[in-house]
């Protein structure tokens, strides 16, 4: 098996590597900025500062080339010896860090610098949507109504206009009430008849997403409150099936997003509040494994698959596009 320095390709939007763009067998320079202890480096690709893990001990003020792939969704550095060949066994995982260009490219788009606009553009991406600077700057402004629920509102706006179906500040109030398991605030309450209406008109276009909340009730009453999402490409397939599951009385929640491949699920990811997610996915795993399933399971932070798990697209510079 190859070894390499692993990029993730989110890291490359927030990089701005070269206006020429990254190509297959291109050859950078790899540089070690500084020693943060713990196994921790910053360092640069192609000039662009970046965060290094490496289980290896680096040297700062030391600097390697290194060749470029791609494989999976990821862009992938083998560092070369002096022979310009390939270092064995050498592997190192790379973070991107915060730089101008990030700021530079929300600002071109009339956004501001911050984490709901590249948020916004991850969920414009996701859906396949043009990054308009005036439907960007329109859905923020709406979105940030919404306190505490800045980026699930833009999520749900960003659906809405993909869908082109019209609605009030009010209706996505109870749009976000009804996917988040909450009731109604007392001054909203809505005729039954009322109720979903904006999440039917979204589930009766069969494009993108299409939602549906639940609850997990006993005859004392409600146990659980949550929400189903899935996720189909412009030919129907399904892509992502997202689960948010929030248990009364204790506070645990549970999320899950599935990936597919060719109707089948290829990968989990999974996270949760107040429980013990490790287990979980241990139990999870071995009952895989007995049924003969080989699907990877992914320990992640919560914010990664909320709403739409769309914190997962990313931005890459590669062949010369964006």
């Amino acid at each position: 098996m190859n070894t390499g320095v692993i990029v993730q390709t989110s890291q490359l939007s927030r990089m701005g590597v070269a206006p020429r763009g990254l190509q297959n067998g291109s050859q950078v320079l790899v540089r070690i900025i500084a020693d943060k202890g713990g196994g921790k480096y910053e360092g640069s690709v192609a000039g662009a500062r970046i965060n290094i893990n490496s289980r290896t001990p680096l040297t700062a003020g030391t600097s390697f080339k290194a060749t470029i792939s791609t494989q999976n969704g990821q862009i992938l550095l083998y560092p070369l010896n002096e022979n310009g060949e390939v270092v064995q066994n050498a592997l190192f995982t790379m973070e991107a860090a915060q730089t101008e260009q990030l700021a530079s490219l929300l600002q071109s788009l009339g956004l501001n610098p911050d984490d709901l606009s590249y948020h916004l553009m991850q969920q414009l991406k996701q859906l396949g949507m043009k990054m308009d600077s005036s439907l960007l700057s329109k859905i923020y402004n709406l979105s940030v109504k919404f306190k505490g629920k800045e980026k699930r509102a833009a999520e749900l706006i960003a659906i809405l206009a993909k869908k082109g179906i019209d609605f009030s500040e009010e209706e996505l109030l109870s749009l976000l009430q009804e996917l988040g398991g909450e009731d109604p605030a007392e001054d909203n309450q809505k005729s039954q008849n009322d109720e979903y209406k904006l999440l039917n008109k979204i589930n009766s276009i069969k494009n993108t997403w299409q939602m549906l909340p639940y609850e997990i009730v006993s005859n004392m009453g409600a146990l659980a409150k949550g929400s189903l999402g899935f996720f189909v490409d412009e030919t129907s397939s399904l892509k992502l099936l997202n689960l948010e599951c929030n248990w009364l009385g204790n506070n645990h929640k549970y999320l899950f997003s599935l990936e597919y491949e060719k109707g089948l699920c290829s990968n989990i990811k999974m996270s949760g509040q107040g429980v013990d997610v490790s287990k979980l996915a241990d139990i999870l795993d071995k009952r895989l494994i007995a049924s003969g399933k080989q699907i990877t399971i992914e320990i992640v932070e919560p914010e990664l698959i909320e709403g739409t798990a769309c914190s997962q697209e990313e931005f890459y510079v590669f062949g010369g596009e964006v």
